[in-house]
C-alpha cells in the first residue's frame, strides 16, 4: 500500500466547526539528489474538483484510480454526500484553488473530464464515511520525483466545516501532497500547520524547514523544501490567457464633474488582487479584490481634457489596464465666469449639444453629467438644482419642486427670462406644457 498523508482532527469535529488539524505522514521514496537534471512531470497537469452533486461512490482498494472511483484510503466502500453550500460558495472555492496554483502550468476545473487523466479532489461528505473519523481532509502521499501517478483521489470533507478559507487551504494541501510536497514551518505557505487556514498569498518561493511544529527531515529527503520552486520545477510556468481590462464608465470623450466615479471590469481567469487609478499619470484611488472595479477621481481637478487610466493586478502578478480621455467641467463663480457652457452649481456645464449636457434628453440620471434627469410634461431632460435664490443661468428657468428648491429647466424662447421662482415658475411650467407633474430621475 502507498504511504499516506492523513489529515486528522485533534478533537471531535462539530458540524460547521473549524477544528485544528495535523497530518500523520509515512515517509516514502526519496527525491533525486540536489543537482540532478530537472524536468517537467509527465503526469497530468489537471486537478478536477468534484462537488459530488449526485453523490460520489468511493471504492476501497489497494490502488489509485479516480476513473473507476478506487482509492487506497477508504476502509470501506462508501458514497460521499454532495457539497452543500450552494453555487456561489462553490465557484468562490474553485477560484481560490485556481489562484493558489496560478503561477504553475496546472489547470483546475470543476467540469468532469470523463476518462482523462487527472488528480481528483472530492469536496464532499463526512470523514467517517470512508473510515477516517475526525479528519478534515486526506490524501495518499504519492512520493517524490519520478514516482508520481495519475488518477489519484484526494478528499476534503465539506460536511465537516463550512469555513471557506479552511476548505481552500485543505484543498491546496491535499492535492499538493500527491505531487510530493511535505508540511513546512512557514506560516504564509499553504503547506504549513502553524497558522491554518492559509489561502493567501499561495505557495511561497523560499526555502523552509519541513515539519508540523518542529523541524524534521523532509519526506522526500533534505531538511528544507521550497514549495513554489518544487511545483515550478515539476509542472513549469503557467500558460494563461491574456488578461484585459475595460473601463465601462465614463465613456471615452465623456464630460464629467470632478470627483467622478470610474467603473472598470477585469477579464482574467484569476482573481483581481489590486487596482489603481491614475489621472494624467498621477496615481490616485486604489481598490482590492474586485472583478467589477469602482474607483473615484479627485474632487479637485482642473477643467479640460484628462487621461484616465486604470490598472489591475491579478493573482499571477500580471498588471494590465485601459484608459480613456474625459472632458472635466471647469469650476466657476461670480468672479470666474465660464469660457464655455453655463455656470450652475459652481461648474461650467455644457448644454444640450453635448451628450449629457444641461437640457439634453435622457432616460436616467446616469445619462447626465449632473446625475439628474427630470421629467416635465412630454420632455425628459438633464437638469440640476437651482443656485441659491432659486436662480439659473441665462436661457433656463428655476422650476420649483418644493417650497425652497427647484431645478433649472430650458426657458421658453419667447420669455427672455433668465430666472423664475415661486408662482412665476408655475406659470412657466404651464406655458411650456410641463403640466403639474414634475419628477426627477436620479442615478
Amino acid at each position: 500500500m502507498r504511504a499516506l498523508g492523513v489529515l486528522i482532527a485533534l478533537a471531535p469535529v462539530a458540524a460547521h466547526a473549524t477544528p485544528e488539524f495535523r497530518d500523520v505522514v509515512v515517509h516514502g521514496a526519496k527525491r533525486a539528489p540536489e543537482g540532478a537534471p530537472k524536468k517537467f512531470t509527465q503526469i497530468s497537469h489537471l486537478i478536477y474538483m468534484n462537488r459530488c452533486a449526485a453523490g460520489c461512490p468511493v471504492l476501497a482498494g489497494n490502488f489509485e484510480d479516480a476513473v473507476t472511483h478506487h482509492s487506497s484510503i477508504p476502509q470501506q466502500n462508501a458514497t460521499l454526500a454532495a457539497y452543500p453550500y450552494g453555487d456561489a460558495a462553490w465557484n468562490s472555492l474553485v477560484q481560490c484553488v485556481r489562484d493558489m496554483y496560478a503561477p504553475f502550468d496546472i489547470q483546475v476545473t470543476d467540469q468532469d473530464p470523463g476518462t482523462a487523466a487527472r488528480t481528483e479532489l472530492l469536496v464532499a461528505g463526512h470523514a467517517a464515511d470512508i473510515g477516517v473519523p475526525g479528519a478534515g481532509g486526506v490524501a495518499p502521499f504519492v512520493p517524490c520525483e519520478g514516482e508520481e501517478i495519475d488518477n489519484t483521489m484526494t478528499f476534503v470533507f465539506a460536511l465537516e466545516t463550512n469555513n471557506a478559507d479552511f476548505l481552500c487551504w485543505a484543498a491546496a494541501q491535499e492535492t499538493s501532497h500527491v505531487f510530493g510536497l511535505d508540511h513546512e514551518l512557514l506560516a504564509t505557505d499553504p503547506m504549513t500547520y502553524l497558522t491554518p487556514p492559509v489561502k493567501k498569498p499561495g505557495f511561497q518561493n523560499m526555502a523552509a524547514n519541513c515539519g508540523e511544529n518542529t523541524p524534521r527531515v523532509c519526506a522526500c529527503g533534505g531538511q528544507q523544501q521550497n514549495s513554489a520552486q518544487f511545483l515550478m520545477d515539476m509542472f513549469g510556468p503557467a500558460h494563461l490567457d491574456p488578461a484585459t481590462l475595460t473601463i465601462t464608465s465614463p465613456a471615452d470623450g465623456a464630460w464629467v464633474k470632478p470627483g467622478f466615479a470610474v467603473h472598470a471590469t477585469s477579464m482574467s481567469q484569476l482573481s483581481v488582487k489590486s487596482s489603481k487609478l491614475s489621472i494624467d499619470g498621477v496615481a490616485g484611488d486604489t481598490g482590492n479584490d474586485e472583478t467589477e472595479i469602482v474607483l473615484v477621481a479627485p474632487t479637485v481637478l482642473a477643467g479640460g481634457d484628462h487621461v484616465v487610466h486604470v490598472d489591475a493586478t491579478d493573482s499571477a502578478a500580471r498588471t494590465y489596464g485601459s484608459e480613456v480621455t474625459v472632458h472635466v467641467t471647469a469650476t466657476c463663480d461670480a468672479a470666474t465666469p465660464c469660457a464655455q457652457g453655463k455656470c450652475l452649481g459652481g461648474f461650467c456645464l455644457p448644454e444640450s449639444d453635448v451628450t449629457g449636457g444641461l437640457g439634453a434628453t435622457c432616460a436616467t440620471g446616469a445619462d447626465c453629467i449632473t446625475g439628474t434627469c427630470a421629467v416635465g410634461g412630454d420632455a425628459t431632460l438633464c437638469t440640476a438644482a437651482c443656485d441659491p435664490g432659486m436662480t439659473c443661468p441665462g436661457g433656463y428657468t428655476c422650476v420649483a419642486t418644493s417650497a425652497d428648491a427647484g431645478v433649472c429647466w430650458p426657458a421658453p424662447e419667447s420669455s427672455g427670462c433668465a430666472t423664475n421662482s415661486g408662482a412665476g415658475a408655475l406659470g412657466v411650467l404651464a406655458s411650456v406644457g410641463a403640466l403639474l407633474a414634475f419628477r426627477r430621475r436620479r442615478r
